[in-house]
């Protein structure tokens, strides 16, 4: 890796920042792929522990190559927004044996026609601890060619001590429509437990729609008081989209194709995937879905996670060509939980479609095409799934707080999800 590839990492982190948050990920290198976190071997589990409970994080990721590489990771505490705790040493977060831990699991790709290392460490372990609630960013690190330590991933995780209790609601009688296309939130937060000077300055909120950072609301302004319960009634900011359920594919072998599989051929020097043509969804299409997961899987009775092969997965979205200034992105959990540059589509004008080739682990899927505009980083549903307030979606709440004259902000509630429409 070249200074380069620094350069352009930090940059864009820092464009980044302010949507760092459990779940978020960030790939900085392109030989990184597959980065996953999963908490206690549950994979449909948000990335939060509880404080002192025993349960572990598991931070796995594949080298697209099968030459060892040393790959370190460091743990560090950070605020509300993603931003590192600078009020805070690290002896007082963490306990660790040194600033920074090789990852030593690794294993190379077996019986694949794509080499690939595959890398994972857990969290807490023996060498690093954390030891305070709140927002944590993990930055796994390898050499370059000068001898500098140079970020391929940033990715967040969270950890809980519950201190209030969370009573939501969610309704399709919104205050723009009802039972049409948007879904709205309604909260109660006991914060008896909290010493409240400021409410307003010392709790923040998080609200996500099936983990999903780009249109996630922070820091909604609460409505009203009633004793030490904060309310958000008829919040305006807490109305979202309802979007459509998302779409699923399944490929576990190269010799056949899948669920949405259309074909699989060779060309060297991947097997290449094609899928179904999408189109755009004019009605609501009930489906048992799993709003964004990923699972990887193969048709061998081995371990997925250094036995799966990659293929390369071709898109098409039957779609006339948005104006001027306006995308489609492929996007899941999988994607980074963001609109992510290397899930962006173009458009094929002969064909009138919009098409991507990613390269992806064999395993099930669940994605959904997501439009914005002019580069934004939100996306929204309604030229590609619609919006149709039946969906079942999700929603995750965190709840953050920072007493007056605290140096950090503190985790102190924390469900996921709260809601699944039926």
């Amino acid at each position: 890796m070249k200074k380069g590839l620094l350069l352009i990492a930090v940059v864009w982190l820092s464009t980044l920042r302010i949507w760092a948050q459990p779940g978020r990920t960030t790939i900085l290198a392109p030989n990184i792929h597959t980065v996953r976190l999963i908490v206690d071997n549950q994979i449909e589990a948000f990335p939060v522990l509880k404080l002192n409970d025993g349960k572990t994080l598991e931070v796995s990721f594949d080298d697209m190559t099968h030459e060892y590489r040393r790959y370190t990771y460091k743990v560090e505490h950070c605020d509300v927004y993603g931003n590192v705790s600078e009020d805070l040493f690290d002896n007082e977060y963490i306990n660790a044996t040194s600033n920074e831990v090789v990852i030593e699991d690794y294993e190379p790709s077996q019986n694949t026609t794509v080499n690939y290392t595959h890398y994972s460490f857990t969290l807490p372990n023996t060498q690093m601890r954390p030891l305070l609630s709140g927002n944590y960013r993990i930055t796994v690190s390898t050499e370059n060619d000068e001898g500098s330590n140079v970020p391929v991933i940033q990715t967040y995780f969270a950890i809980v001590d519950r201190k209030v209790s969370i009573y939501p609601t969610c309704t399709t009688d919104t205050d723009i429509d009802h039972n049409n296309s948007h879904q709205q939130l309604s909260l109660k937060i006991d914060c008896s437990n909290l010493l409240l000077r400021d409410a307003e300055n010392e709790v923040k909120v998080i609200v996500l729609q099936n983990r999903r950072w780009d249109n996630a609301v922070i820091g909604p302004q609460y409505t009203g008081i009633n004793n030490n319960t904060l309310l958000w009634e008829h919040c305006h900011s807490l109305i979202f989209e309802a979007g459509n359920e998302y779409r699923k594919a399944e490929f576990l072998s190269t010799r056949y194709p899948g669920m949405h599989g259309e074909s699989v051929r060779w060309i060297d020097p991947f097997y290449h995937y094609t899928m179904m043509t999408d189109y755009p969804r004019k009605n609501y299409l009930y489906d048992e879905d799993k709003n964004g997961l990923i699972v990887t899987r193969y048709d061998s009775n081995g371990d997925a996670d250094y036995e799966a092969d990659y293929v390369m997965m071709h898109f098409k979205l039957d779609m006339p060509c948005l104006p001027q200034g306006q995308q489609v992105y492929v996007y899941g959990q999988w994607t980074g939980n963001y609109l992510n540059p290397t899930c962006r589509m173009q458009h094929n004008d002969s064909e009138q479609a919009y098409t991507a080739d990613i390269l992806m682990k064999c395993g099930y899927y669940n994605y959904i095409y997501l439009c914005a505009k002019n580069d934004s980083a939100r996306g929204y549903t309604q030229p590609t799934e619609g919006n149709f307030f039946q969906t079942e979606n999700e929603y995750d709440i965190l709840v953050y707080h920072k007493p007056t004259g605290t140096r950090y902000w503190q985790l102190v509630g924390c469900i996921t999800p709260i809601y699944r429409n039926k």
